[in-house]
């Protein structure tokens, strides 16, 4: 089989013929259709830090749709040939926080494509309870949107049903910050989602697909708006930093993204302020099927979010995306 494969060298990717895996009795082989490239491949294929944890070489993705090639056992049979989203995380189902419904923060969780070879190939094994099954009207392209789709419902349930009416501010326009404001808006909230002056071009000029309000950052010192709650998705410490000063007394903030530098709060405002600080951090099998029925009703909208590239081309797909020249880069085994 065809894999791009990320190799010990930063930012390095080589085309490997491999063996397609052979799969245990609890296992499916997956033809992958449609593998996304995450912000965390990004990360992971840079060596930053806080992703010391990727092993390497290691076949990336985490994010795919594909069809079930083989199965590991009689009781799988009726999996044979269909098409399957694959949730990503494999969690233990013992530890306190699987027993309570949160497997994404589960103790022991681990993950394809980051903690073993995942989708950027033309084969990947899953366990057979990793896959829910792809609905028939929706497109495989569009169902490899489901895992980052469902990052962002679960930020946003996070508030619950409190975001009808308020004002929403989501910082960063990458696929997370966009997909957050989307199910914010959804949600019957007034969103404006924030991003930097060359993110326009390729990115922060899309939420319109949406009618979803823009906002350049480098133009929001004249912007004297308070919002209720703030979705940080930018990753960047000034702006989480800076959130806090654009949010009502009792506003919100939610921490989405991850952060390779240090992040200090205002901690004097926040208190007087009353203003809460929420995180939220990957997504559970219920987000996945909240994913899974929001991208079915806009998939037309969806898919000029994203952006096609073969497998081949994956190396070109990594540096547009790190770049900012695309929104969502897809890759196409």
């Amino acid at each position: 089989m065809k894999a791009l494969v990320k190799t010990e060298i930063k930012d390095e990717f080589r085309m490997e013929n491999r063996e397609a895996p052979a799969i245990g009795e609890n296992e499916l082989l997956i033809k992958v259709e449609y593998c996304g490239v995450c912000g965390s491949d990004l990360h992971a294929a840079s060596h930053a830090k806080g992703y010391e944890f990727v092993p390497k070489p290691i076949i990336l993705g985490h994010e795919f749709a594909g069809v079930v090639a083989e199965v590991g056992s009689e009781k799988n049979n009726p999996l044979m040939d269909k098409r399957v989203i694959i949730v990503p995380g494999v969690f233990c189902g013992e530890c306190e926080q699987c027993r309570s419904g949160n497997e994404n923060i589960c103790v022991n969780i681990s993950g394809v494509g980051l903690h073993k070879d995942g989708g950027m190939a033309e084969y990947v094994k899953v366990q057979s309870d990793q896959v829910i099954m792809t609905p028939d009207d929706l497109p495989s392209e569009i169902a490899a949107l489901t895992e980052p789709l469902s990052v962002a419902m679960h930020a946003v349930e996070r508030i619950g049903d409190n975001l009808s009416g308020k004002e929403v501010l989501v910082q960063g326009c990458g696929i997370i910050g966009m997909f957050t404001a989307i199910s914010a808006k959804n949600k019957g909230a007034n969103v404006t989602i924030s991003g930097l002056q060359r993110d326009w071009e390729h990115r922060l000029s899309l939420a319109s697909i949406f009618d979803i309000k823009t906002e350049i950052y480098e133009n929001s010192e004249s912007n004297v708006d308070k919002y209720d709650f703030i979705y940080e998705c930018s990753g960047s410490s000034f702006a989480a930093e800076n959130a806090i000063n654009r949010l009502k007394k009792g506003g919100m903030m939610v921490l989405v993204a991850l952060y390779e530098q240090k992040v200090e709060l205002p901690m004097n405002v926040i208190v007087r302020g009353e203003i809460n600080v929420l995180s939220s951090y990957a997504s559970t099998i219920t987000d996945f099927h909240s994913a899974i029925a929001l991208l079915t009703k806009t998939k037309d909208q969806m898919r000029k979010l994203i952006s096609i590239y073969a497998l081949e081309e994956g190396a070109k797909a990594f540096s547009d995306a790190k770049n900012q020249k695309v929104l969502k880069p897809i890759l196409m085994p």
